[in-house]
C-alpha cells in the first residue's frame, strides 16, 4: 500500500490495519461497518434478540428500507396559524407526518403533509400570482393610486373589500 493512504473520499471512514509483531509490513485497509441496535419503534415487540434479523441499510436502499417501516409521527402541537388574543392560550391542533423516503422529511414535504400549512401555502402562491400581472400594468396601478387617494372611492373601495378603514 502506497504511503498516500487510500484514494477513498475524505467523508469515508478509513481504517488501516498495521500489525506491530515480527517483520510484518503490510498494511491492510479495512472495510468500516456498523451494527446499530436499538428500540426506534416505540411499540411492544416481544420477540428476542436473537430472533430479531439485522436489515442491510446503504445509500441504494435507504429509501426503500423507510416505506417498509411504515415510520410515521402522531402528534400535537400548538396552533400558532390561528389569530388569537394577547395571553390566550394557543389551542392544539393534531398532526400526523408519515415518512416513506429520506425527501419527506424536507420542509416542504412536511407542509404537504399538513393540510393548514398546506392551504396557507397556496393561498400565498396565489397571492404572488395574482400581484406579478397587476403589479406590471401601467393603467391598472395609476387608477388605483386614483382610488385610494380620492376619501369618497377609498372608503367604497375598501367596503367592497369587506375591510374597516381606520
Amino acid at each position: 500500500m502506497d504511503d498516500q493512504g487510500s484514494v477513498a473520499p475524505k467523508e469515508r471512514v478509513n481504517i488501516v490495519y498495521r500489525p506491530a509483531t515480527g517483520d510484518a509490513k503490510e498494511e491492510v485497509e479495512l472495510a468500516f461497518k456498523q451494527l446499530v441496535v436499538g428500540d426506534f419503534t416505540q411499540k411492544e415487540d416481544d420477540r428476542q434478540l436473537e430472533e430479531i434479523k439485522p436489515i442491510n441499510v446503504d445509500k441504494d436502499n435507504f429509501d426503500n428500507v423507510l416505506e417498509s417501516h411504515k415510520l410515521s409521527l402522531d402528534l400535537t402541537v400548538p396552533n400558532s396559524l390561528e389569530t388569537r388574543k394577547p395571553g390566550e392560550e394557543p389551542e392544539n391542533m393534531s398532526v400526523s407526518l408519515k415518512f416513506k423516503s429520506l425527501k419527506d422529511f424536507d420542509p416542504d414535504s412536511i407542509v404537504e403533509q399538513v393540510p393548514e400549512l398546506r392551504e396557507l401555502i397556496a393561498l400565498r402562491d396565489a397571492l404572488k400570482a395574482l400581484k406579478g400581472p397587476l403589479g406590471n400594468i401601467p393603467d391598472f396601478r395609476k387608477k388605483l393610486q386614483e382610488i385610494i387617494q380620492n376619501e369618497g372611492t377609498r372608503e367604497k373601495f375598501l367596503s367592497e373589500l369587506g375591510i374597516k378603514n381606520s
